[in-house]
């Protein structure tokens, strides 16, 4: 926008420069000087900084003009520009301005003052056009400082959300520790010292009294035995099972990338997924891992979605993302060890580059 105010001045510049020349009976020296001057006087408006120095140097350059408007009357058309000039940092006074912009007509006559009202009309526009300019970079400077502030209570938010989250975490395993605890010290516990102090008991009559000693020792074996099958059953009780924590990995992972890469992911499952052995959720985890890789690398994607499925049989891992693919697959070391770890397990791997980028791992299972 200030090019288009250069370049509008320019323009009326010129045109007073040509009708001075053509208007005067002979060239005079002083009122080319007077036009190098004005044009010397308005780079400086443009090289200055701050408001108020571009505001002095304005009125300078109309108190000039002024000056010279009483050498030779084509300067005049030169006035209103700057005046417009002036009232872009004074937007609630455009009466004043207009009032003053109007103050020439008074002294002018004829074709000077029709030419003044067209100075004054092109001033005029540029002036409008100039603030609609400065209202659009205004409100846009306020939308974007809605946004800045909307990002930081957003991030503040985040960060408030992960502490807790954190908190919430350490909570949980702290809970989960003291009720393992009082579960072992209650159950367990009690029954391994009544076991103890009843052999004690059969150590102390194993001479006097063997069959009571004996009695002692056979309740013992019973009580011991007891808190074995109830160690047996809190441990099966509270080990997660295989398929969750496969999935919970699994999940973990892709949120983690999507977190670091800032592509949108989103992983689903289908099917009995406690067909899934140990060593098959090993091999789904290091290809999924490998895939997101890649798409990281290679793809230019900006969503990845990650898929388990139990068909009847075979286990099938999906990744597939919506870069831009390939029409020609070239396996790299990451697509071979893929296929690698697959056929450990009579697997195989398929890549298919048609939309985006798909790796597919299929698995079979089946009951011995």
């Amino acid at each position: 926008m200030e090019l288009w105010t250069v370049g509008n001045k320019t323009i009326l510049l010129l045109f007073v420069v040509i009708a001075t020349y053509f208007s005067a009976a002979q060239p005079d020296p002083w009122i080319v000087l007077l036009f190098l001057i004005y044009s010397a006087l308005n780079l400086v408006l443009h090289i200055v900084k701050g408001s108020r120095l571009k505001q002095g140097a304005i009125v300078l350059i109309e108190l000039f003009l002024i000056g010279c408007a009483m050498y030779h009357p084509f300067f005049t058309l030169l006035l209103p520009f700057g005046c417009y000039e002036l009232a872009t940092f004074y937007p609630r006074k455009n009466g004043v301005v207009l009032l003053v912009i109007l103050i020439p007509l008074i002294f002018l006559r004829d074709s000077m003052m029709v030419l003044y009202m067209f100075a004054a009309a092109l001033s005029y526009f540029n002036y409008v056009l100039v603030r609609q300019y400065m209202g659009r970079i205004v409100r846009q400077e306020d939308e974007n400082e809605l946004i800045r502030k909307d990002m930081h209570r957003l991030a503040r938010s985040l960060n408030e959300n992960r502490d807790f989250a954190r908190a919430s975490e350490y909570m949980v395993k702290l809970e989960e520790r003291s009720r393992l605890t009082q579960q072992i010290h209650d159950g367990i516990g009690h029954a391994m010292t009544g076991a103890l102090i009843q052999m004690e008991a059969a150590k102390r009559l194993l001479h006097s009294d063997p069959h009571t000693a004996e009695n002692l020792l056979q309740n013992a074996i019973g009580i011991s035995k007891e808190a074995i099958e109830e160690i047996r059953l809190t441990l099966k009780n509270n080990k997660p099972p295989v398929e969750q924590l496969g999935l919970s990995r699994l999940k973990t992972t892709v949120e983690a990338f999507s977190g670091k890469t800032g592509m949108m992911t989103s992983v689903v499952h289908d099917g009995n997924m406690e067909i899934i052995t140990p060593l098959q959720w090993k091999i789904i985890y290091e290809n999924v891992t490998e895939a997101l890789t890649n798409s990281a690398k290679y793809s230019g994607a900006t969503s990845v979605h990650v898929e388990i499925r139990v068909l009847n049989r075979f286990i099938k891992a999906v990744v597939s993302d919506n870069g831009q693919g390939s029409s020609k697959i070239v396996k790299g070391l990451g697509l071979i060890g893929m296929e690698e770890r697959t056929a450990s397990v009579n697997g195989t791997v398929i890549a298919d580059g048609s939309q985006g980028f798909t790796v597919t791992t299929l698995i079979p299972y089946g009951k011995e």
